[in-house]
């Protein structure tokens, strides 16, 4: 089987408008290997031959893969092949320098082809059951079929015959969690975009609504067993169609970083993540991830919803992230306009943080009778936000901050960013207590 993966597709051109932009602003050459500069001569010249051949895709897609985009990646193919069998075992040594010019120009000629390549997916889909490909959400992977090929007279070392592919077919999967989770990075500024995603996923075969919850996958029922070892497993188990935490988590972040505030705190409180699930249900401590929650989709209903395998690795990375966004804000650190570091805290926290009346409970309050919440800056630093306004702190900056120092002093702040000096003393952690956030 030959594959693609969109999630990679998704990150590659976000790799791309990084690179591009970093180029372009400072202007340097870049100086690679020449067996690199090589396939990169390659790719180029390929990619020039398609856009000279005029193609352009058509309303309607066959599932046959169009002459031209089968030339240009058998040839690209065999180029990557040639430049890993080149570098196998060491580098030449010699180099070639692409002047900033040339690499700006050719970033944006790959990140055009990129993003038609996204269009074509969006365009191809998904496919299984209950998915007639119309849900809109970004497929997560293809396979292709080879329909046509010719021996070349080489045998493998089994000694069966060798051929290259003259022609192939796309196949389409089910929808997988990963493709719209990587695909909100490309529409991150864009709240509308976002918030079309977010509610075709939740209306998708992607939704566990028994737990509120998002599956790994779609149904697989009726997938090849080409598709790999997650077919070994009952639906609703492991890696077919569970609660992978460490995916579902990576989603809610994405919500955050697009600020769909309202949909990813309904995730929160709905049972989505820890430690708003239910410990009888979850069956472990609600500090503690798991590797895989047995979906609704397994046969056994005393197990739904049950974690499995205790883990720390990737929804504990993906919660982190999710707790600096909420507590810290996506920019800590800034540059002013003439280039020197300052400090902001802008949070993203809802009022029922500050105190629950749905659940009685009652928040902490300051000596002036105001709301505040507490964390510790770098496992150091002592930061408590006092809420003034009694209202949700999503994206409003602070008013004024207090920083104590070691020594007992204070340095008090009017406006929204801590000035240098103080901000390199926080960020270096020299000699600074606390701070107070008046908001």
């Amino acid at each position: 089987m030959v594959g693609s993966g969109m999630p990679e597709t998704f990150e590659l051109s976000e790799l791309l408008k990084y690179v591009k932009d970093i180029v372009e602003k400072y202007q340097r050459p870049i100086i690679v290997p020449s067996e690199l500069a090589k396939m990169v001569e390659t790719v180029n010249n390929a990619l020039d031959e398609l856009v000279g051949s005029g193609y352009v895709d058509e309303d309607e897609l066959s599932a046959d893969v169009p002459e031209p985009l089968f030339k240009y990646w058998d040839t690209v193919a065999d180029a990557r092949e040639s430049y890993r069998n080149d570098v196998a075992y060491y580098f030449s040594g010699d180099t070639t320098v692409i002047s900033a010019e040339d690499a700006v120009k050719m970033l944006q000629a790959w990140f055009d082809q990129v993003q038609l390549g996204v269009a074509r997916a969006m365009k191809i889909g998904s496919r299984g059951a209950g998915d007639d490909g119309t849900s809109g959400v970004p497929p997560s992977y293809f396979s292709y079929n080879v329909t046509d090929w010719e021996l070349n007279g080489g045998r493998n070392e089994k000694g069966l015959p060798l051929a290259n592919a003259k022609a192939m077919s796309v196949g389409t999967f089910p929808l997988f969690l990963e493709g719209p989770t990587r695909y909100m990075k490309l529409i991150n500024d864009d709240q509308e975009q976002l918030e079309d995603i977010y509610n075709k996923v939740l209306k998708s075969g992607l939704r566990d609504d028994q737990l509120k919850m998002y599956f790994l996958s779609a149904n697989l029922e009726g997938q090849s067993y080409d598709m790999g070892r997650m077919m070994a497993f009952s639906a609703g188990w492991l890696e077919n169609q569970s609660i992978w935490m460490h995916m579902s988590y990576k989603y809610y972040l994405q919500l955050l970083r697009g600020k769909l505030y309202d949909q990813f705190y309904s995730e929160m409180l709905g049972g989505g993540m820890l430690p708003f699930m239910d410990p009888e249900i979850y069956g472990r401590s609600l500090m503690e991830c798991s590797s895989f929650i047995a979906s609704s989709a397994f046969t056994d209903p005393s197990v739904v919803g049950r974690g499995f395998l205790a883990r720390l690795s990737g929804s504990t990375a993906e919660f982190l992230s999710i707790w600096m966004l909420m507590f810290i804000g996506p920019k800590p650190f800034i540059l002013n306009d003439e280039g020197e570091v300052e400090m902001q805290l802008v949070p993203a926290l809802p009022m029922w943080l500050f105190e629950d009346k749905e659940s009685g409970a009652e928040g902490t309050r300051d000596d002036e009778g105001n709301l505040v919440v507490s964390y510790k800056l770098f496992a150091s630093i002592m930061v408590t936000y006092h809420n003034t306004l009694e209202s949700d702190l999503i994206d409003i900056k602070p008013k004024s901050y207090i920083v104590t120092m070691s020594d007992g002093s204070t340095v008090e702040v009017e406006g929204s960013t801590v000035p240098t000096e103080t901000a390199v003393q926080i960020r270096k952690l020299l000699g600074v207590d606390t701070i107070d956030v008046y908001f």
